[in-house]
């Protein structure tokens, strides 16, 4: 609290503080000098500026606004209140607040910490840790992203931000940071609780993620090894599946952040899909399963048996829910979430992350919207016999082999004349529509073609050389 009998004194004011003016200044209090004084009380971040001797009349309107504009209250003190008495009952209010700001803190961190001790295996959601922090507080928590203008503290799990906690702001400065204190309190409580739930669920379920990854990606020849094991663990490779590939742009991060980053998206996915219906316990290995496979998580969901029309609308409404929930939670990142076919077998498992794959492959020629966040296979009309090519071994060992001279050009440059070859190739060969295309002149398309076959040990007058060269620049995203 600062007592001024000197309005020069006032830009020296603490931080934050009850400003009083006394009654000497009350014969300086007219219009235009309380502005000013308003003003530089609030650049100061006072919370309250009390004025003795003046009524509330006194005090004009444009005071009164640049009061609000800074959130700051504006009292009247009237002339026959004892300012020595007033200052004793104020700093005893103070002391008042401030003990039960830190009793309302201290009870609010006992509740949190009880809540996260009790849970079965830490499992409490945040949403919940909120409510309880709301209500032993007496503060406003949501779980949610923050609006501008709002506090909010992280939720961080290995580094990895995974939530938010969130609460609007408080013209009361003890009001205010009670409610920081608080949200940190319960973002920590969060995270801890986050963690524990994490390694209880895990740990039973870490060999099935791990084998159904080495499934999705090994070649036949493991096949005959890896599926005993699986039949083993319980897991229903024989059953029906389809498969859902969660795409995020983590390009800024290092290769540990990823990594770290990648373990949470896995959780926050599953539980996504536990939110959208049923996830696991559906008995015979059905239900919804977690793989990870070049470099990002997996959804399998297999059923006993063939699914029926609304199996397979609720399997694009997961989709639906796992991609929201993602952009809830990373709003600046970029995701997309890629949707094979239901097929049978483990070699349908197989070719329903193949199918996954190609709806995420950008730039390519069959994507029908490459802007929509959830892309299922069934809805790009491509032939599947190519796709199932595109992604065979021998296909990709193929591709490799036929566009090296290109690829040792460096990715940009590799790329563009991929591009440029494909694009050139789906015209039949005709540079006119092909610079259309690609927009550009014709003559930067027969150099940039005669660049390329230059490089290329390839004839494209042989209609079987040109066949392979055609599928190479289609498959090379693929493989």
């Amino acid at each position: 609290m600062a007592v001024l009998d000197d309005a020069k004194r006032l830009p020296m004011v603490p931080r934050d503080s009850l400003v009083l003016l006394t009654p000497v200044l009350a014969d300086e209090a007219y219009g235009y000098q309380l502005d000013i004084w308003c003003r530089t009380a609030a650049e100061r971040g006072a919370s309250i500026v009390l004025f003795s001797g003046l009524q509330p009349e006194d005090i004009p309107r444009s005071s009164v606004r640049v009061a609000k504009r800074s959130r700051m209250a504006l009292g009247c003190v009237p002339a026959d209140i004892s300012l020595g008495g007033l200052i004793v009952d104020i700093g005893r209010a103070m002391d008042a607040g401030a003990a039960e700001a830190l009793s309302r803190a201290v009870h609010t961190a006992d509740v949190l910490a009880n809540a996260v001790d009790e849970a079965p295996s830490g499992g409490v959601a945040t949403a919940r840790l909120c409510e309880l922090a709301s209500a032993a507080s007496g503060q406003a928590i949501a779980a949610r992203q923050p609006e501008p203008g709002e506090l909010s503290a992280p939720v961080r799990v290995d580094g990895i931000e995974v939530d938010h906690v969130t609460a609007a702001p408080h013209p009361s400065t003890m009001a205010d940071q009670l409610a920081r204190l608080v949200i940190r309190l319960t973002a920590e409580s969060a995270s801890r609780a986050v963690a524990y739930s994490r390694r209880a669920s895990e740990l039973p379920i870490r060999s099935q993620t791990q084998l159904l990854g080495e499934i999705l990606v090994a070649g036949p020849q493991y096949l005959a090894e890896l599926l005993p094991r699986a039949r083993s663990l319980g897991l229903g490779v024989d059953a029906w599946h389809a498969t859902v590939i969660v795409e995020v742009d983590t390009t800024d991060l290092d290769a540990v952040t990823g990594a770290a980053f990648l373990e949470t998206l896995g959780a926050i996915v599953m539980q996504a899909v536990g939110r959208a219906g049923r996830s696991t316990g559906l008995g015979e290995g059905t239900g919804w399963h977690l793989a990870y496979a070049d470099h990002a998580p997996v959804l399998i969901r297999t059923w006993k048996r063939e699914p029926a029309d609304r199996d397979v609308e609720a399997l694009r409404t997961a989709a639906a829910t796992v991609h929201g929930e993602l952009r809830r939670r990373w709003p600046d990142r970029h995701i997309r979430c890629g949707v094979g076919g239901v097929h049978e077998s483990v070699e349908g498992l197989r070719s329903s992350w193949a199918e996954a794959r190609s709806t995420l492959i950008t730039g390519n020629s069959f994507a029908s919207n490459q802007s929509s966040p959830v892309v299922l296979f069934d809805d790009l009309g491509l032939h599947r016999t190519l796709v199932e090519w595109y992604t065979t071994q021998t296909a990709r060992a193929a591709v490799r082999d036929l566009l090296a001279p290109l690829e040792q050009e460096g990715p940009d440059k590799a790329s563009m004349m991929i591009h440029t070859l494909r694009v050139y190739l789906d015209n039949q060969g005709a540079v006119a529509p092909t610079a259309t295309a690609l927009n550009l002149h014709r003559n930067a398309v027969s150099y940039r073609i005669k660049r390329i076959l230059s490089l290329l040990d390839a004839d494209l007058d042989d209609p079987n050389q040109r066949l392979a060269v055609h599928l190479a620049c289609r498959a090379w995203k693929l493989c």
